[in-house]
């Protein structure tokens, strides 16, 4: 596998489609943001490494292999037209798409996705593939929304769902960093729902101090965001307490935000937040970044 032994690059994954082309060029301009390299990928499990030397299947490989070769130049043509970056690595991974990209996401500072792919041939990032790879990337994945061209970003918030949890430390500091780089805020979202205690009460009249609990709710939100205020003093970070289900509170915020950072947890579990990652991979409307929490650090 490729090593980037002195910075961690931006990654993007690239298969032909607009949607591709589109993440190749915002990763270029996280990479300008950051000071980091740029590494365009497209992964086939048809490349040399696994093809018969011979026959028909060598043929369809080596096939597929310049077919790849085309779909980085062009990828990486276009990122320096739009981007005015100069410095554009390129992989062939030979492994199918999740995996592969899995793999290099241990040695990357943030891969980047589009939401849709091309579909039916091998090798290529079909809509499916940010969705596995939620569940194994080692660095934030970025997913971008189908229609990223439509909307303007100047000045529109990071926000940062906060599920009131040690791992929250991770999804706002990846917010906050977020935030310095783009010169904006960040909206800290805590989304809340007693769904056992709603059902107790449910038809016998509400016998919930429901406004102490949103007090409380706040108070926990407070305490999560404070020590960053104190890291970072430039950047405005202004709380939001809904009771509301956490996928839709998110999405309301999406539409006016410029990023959304969510947390994921691996080994196998979801927490309240985690357990909407998957609607909101497929349905915000803002570029949406998923931080893997609870991790080793690499």
């Amino acid at each position: 596998m490729t090593t980037f032994p002195h910075s961690r690059p931006v990654v993007a994954g690239v298969d032909g489609s607009e949607s591709a082309v589109t993440a190749a060029v915002y990763a270029a301009q996280e990479a300008q943001r950051r000071g980091l390299p740029l590494l365009l990928v497209h992964a086939t499990p048809w490349s040399s490494g696994r093809t018969p030397v011979a026959g028909p299947a060598a043929l369809f490989g080596r096939m597929l292999e310049d077919s790849a070769g085309v779909l980085l130049r062009d990828a990486e043509a276009t990122v320096r037209e739009r981007t005015g970056v100069t410095q554009v690595d390129t992989a062939v991974l030979d492994d199918h798409p999740v995996p592969a990209l899995a793999g290099i996401s241990a040695e990357a500072s943030l891969v980047v996705l589009g939401r849709r792919g091309v579909a039916g041939v091998p090798g290529v990032l079909a809509g499916s593939t940010a969705s596995g790879l939620v569940h194994h990337t080692r660095c934030p994945l970025i997913v971008l929304p189908d229609d990223l061209a439509g909307s303007d970003p100047a000045r529109r918030p990071v926000v940062a769902g906060v599920e009131e949890r040690r791992d929250d430390d991770e999804v706002l500091g990846f917010a906050m960093a977020e935030a310095v780089l783009r010169s904006t805020d960040v909206v800290a979202v805590h989304a809340w729902r007693d769904v056992v205690l709603e059902a107790e009460v449910g038809g016998f009249g509400s016998s919930v101090d429901w406004t102490g609990v949103e007090a409380e709710e706040r108070r926990l939100l407070a305490e999560a965001v404070a020590g960053w205020r104190d890291k970072e003093p430039d950047v405005a970070i202004r709380e939001e307490v809904v009771h509301a289900r956490p996928v839709q509170a998110l999405l309301d915020q999406a539409d006016t935000a410029q990023l959304l950072v969510v947390g994921h947890r691996h080994r196998g579990t979801f927490t309240r937040l985690g357990s909407t990652v998957h609607g909101l991979l497929h349905r915000a409307a803002c570029p949406l970044a998923v931080v893997p929490v609870g991790q080793v650090p690499r």
